[in-house]
């Protein structure tokens, strides 16, 4: 069994975890670290009744990664009523997305030992200029980026430069939609505002057909994927408590908002990657929206290998290769090939000069 076969084993079915040698336990240990699914893991090992089972060593270093999830997983409540406090005099309420989202919502499965590295927060566009300046009285400013990088956050995307506390060290990504304007794909965020709900304790997050369809958008339509296993195991817990009024839900605000494609692949790969249970119905909806069989068989290559654990310890040249056209494949749906062509060539010209002249000598300076 190939290594990243055994780390979906292990989620699948955590009682493999008990055949396990030592070698293999400072492998997997490696790469779940770096993949940010250790604590993860960890629950679920304890879930399956078997995590004293497992060695002292393997023990330790799980432990140790719960630890630091759950003094996150404790901390987001206090960042989350100060940002709703300090934007209330704005009369803006932020909904919270992806990981912090998780971890508000004590019912939800993906919060259990999900870490995460920003608050991903989404607001009114309308809005977006008094909230910089009412967060930046309260510490949170943003880093030095260059005129270029600038302009790109602030004409072609779906959000601002993330912005860090002074003293807490705390980044926020604050969204205005969830793509990028300039792909041409950008929703019409008022029908996911129409999924957005109050938790008890008062955080605003979209209901569960809303919040997995960002899950999936945010894994798909993408360039990069270095915590993309993660993300499918986000995906995974999330369907794994659809009812059938879900999975109706989520069918209609795909079809509403253009992306069917995107719940297919979801569908496809939870499916044959971690044996994900898909109503059949829903899963025969879903394949009339399948491309060309060559289409397909490109995505397959592409998405069964980086969507798999990414590490030294795991990676493949036919991983690597399929990581590039993911890379290219994400430039082209979020941005027309005239604007690419004009962003990589600048991006190219940048860093030629920063490797012939030295990076620092033309950094942003802080103010």
């Amino acid at each position: 069994m190939q290594f990243n076969q055994l780390l979906c084993q292990l989620f699948v079915a955590p009682e493999s975890a008990l055949q396990l040698n030592a070698q293999q336990w400072v492998n997997v240990i490696l790469v779940l670290r770096h993949q940010q699914l250790l604590a993860r893991y960890s629950y679920r090992f304890k879930s399956a009744k078997i995590f004293l089972n497992l060695s002292a060593y393997a023990q330790h270093h799980l432990r140790n990664a719960e630890i630091l999830a759950d003094k996150q997983y404790r901390q987001i409540d206090s960042e989350a009523e100060e940002l709703i406090d300090l934007l209330e005099p704005l009369n803006v309420t932020p909904v919270f997305l992806k990981g912090a989202a998780y971890a508000l919502q004590p019912q939800l499965k993906p919060g259990l030992g999900r870490t995460f590295s920003d608050i991903d927060l989404l607001v009114p566009k309308q809005n977006i200029m008094a909230i910089e300046q009412r967060l930046a009285l309260f510490g949170y400013l943003g880093e030095p980026i260059s005129a270029y990088d600038e302009h790109y956050y602030r004409n072609w995307t779906h959000e601002i430069p993330p912005v860090r506390h002074h003293a807490r060290g705390t980044v926020l990504d604050i969204h205005h939609n969830l793509v990028p304007l300039v792909s041409g794909r950008a929703p019409n965020i008022a029908a996911f505002e129409r999924h957005v709900i109050t938790t008890d304790q008062g955080y605003a997050v979209l209901d569960l057909p809303a919040i997995t369809l960002h899950s999936l958008i945010h894994l798909f339509f993408n360039e990069t994927f270095k915590n993309a296993f993660r993300d499918l195991t986000d995906l995974h817990l999330l369907f794994s408590d659809f009812s059938e009024e879900d999975w109706t839900a989520i069918l209609k605000l795909s079809a509403e908002t253009g992306f069917q494609f995107e719940l297919m692949l979801a569908v496809r790969y939870c499916q044959q990657l971690l044996q994900t249970t898909v109503p059949c119905w829903v899963c025969q909806q879903l394949e009339n929206g399948q491309p060309a069989a060559w289409r397909m068989r490109l995505l397959d290559f592409i998405f069964l290998h980086t969507l798999l654990p990414k590490h030294p310890l795991t990676t493949s040249k036919r991983q690597k290769l399929a990581h590039f056209l993911a890379f290219v494949r994400g430039h082209f749906l979020k941005m027309p090939l005239h604007i690419l062509l004009g962003h990589l060539t600048m991006k190219s010209f940048f860093g030629l000069r920063d490797a012939i002249f030295g990076k620092h000598q033309f950094s942003p300076k802080k103010n």
